[in-house]
């Protein structure tokens, strides 16, 4: 992508975060210090820079799996959450762009884009992906991570091939890139001026898989996206760590060595302890 594209052209389709007192909370279920050091978590890390289980570099990812023509963009994320995963474990996990708008059908896309062409609720993708799957996968969980947290951010791409992140975009941020032409994000100097601050431009999901302290990032559109800590800490609205049963290799753990099968078990006796919620255990 380049600065002359049509920004504001550009396809969305995250429906706005209302927050629900029942969703899980990551911090509530972890022990943070305790697993960055037992996974040997880099705080700064990448998913697209991480040789797979062959030892080779994933491909580059640049399809934008139908969000270039849709407002799909909550369907799309998880394709290339996906797709990573399939790389990553060695298991061949095809995620195309009719895949992603057959998924988007649910919402009568496909009856008439015109209509019902209106975008997604993460969460409810979320409970759809556990209850029935996407893209031959099923989440095993989720839950809310602290995106101001930078441990923590890292912590939940770590453990799960990155994580699912909600943006309400400035256009303040439409053609801001880097000097190779990557979208790079920041805050204007002196703060986002009338009209142009978060959600003016609209909302919008990625797949992120770039934590670091410095700069955060992912995939959006098929193109490599960052942005600075203090634009997430202002236009991020939700951010959500899901376990993969894809994500979890036939010796019980990931890809990057940690155990995903005690790990689950973990979350899941600590959830039980702490809530009494039926929901805990529908969600972990």
């Amino acid at each position: 992508m380049t600065s002359s594209i049509a920004w504001n052209r550009l396809p969305l389709g995250k429906l706005p975060f209302s927050p629900d007192a029942r969703d899980l909370k990551l911090a509530d279920y972890i022990d943070k210090e305790k697993l960055i050091s037992a996974s040997q978590c880099p705080l700064a890390h990448d998913w697209d820079a991480i040789p797979t289980t062959k030892g080779a570099l994933p491909d580059l990812d640049t399809d934008p799996l139908g969000n270039n023509n849709a407002n799909c963009c909550v369907f799309s994320a998880p394709g290339h959450m996906v797709k990573m995963i399939g790389q990553q474990t060695g298991e061949p996990l095809v995620v195309t762009s009719n895949m992603v708008l057959n998924a988007y059908n649910i919402t009568g896309y496909k009856l008439d884009p015109k209509l019902f062409d209106n975008g997604f609720s993460i969460r409810v993708l979320l409970k759809l992906w556990k209850l029935l799957g996407l893209y031959g996968t099923k989440a095993l969980a989720y839950a809310l991570v602290n995106w101001k947290d930078p441990d923590e951010l890292a912590l939940a791409s770590w453990l799960g091939c990155g994580t699912i992140g909600g943006f309400a975009l400035p256009k303040a941020s439409q053609g801001q890139v880097d000097d190779k032409g990557r979208q790079l994000w920041s805050v204007p100097s002196g703060g986002f001026s009338e009209g142009q601050g978060p959600g003016t431009w609209g909302n919008h999901a990625i797949w992120c898989c770039k934590p670091s302290p410095a700069l955060d990032g992912g995939n959006s559109w098929g193109q490599k996206t960052y942005w600075t800590m203090d634009w997430g800490f202002q236009c991020c609205d939700e951010r959500w760590l899901v376990l993969v049963d894809k994500w979890k290799m036939p010796s019980g753990t990931s890809p990057n060595g940690f155990a995903f099968d005690q790990l689950m078990a973990d979350v899941k006796a600590r959830a039980a302890a702490q809530s009494p919620d039926p929901l805990a255990s529908l969600l972990l």
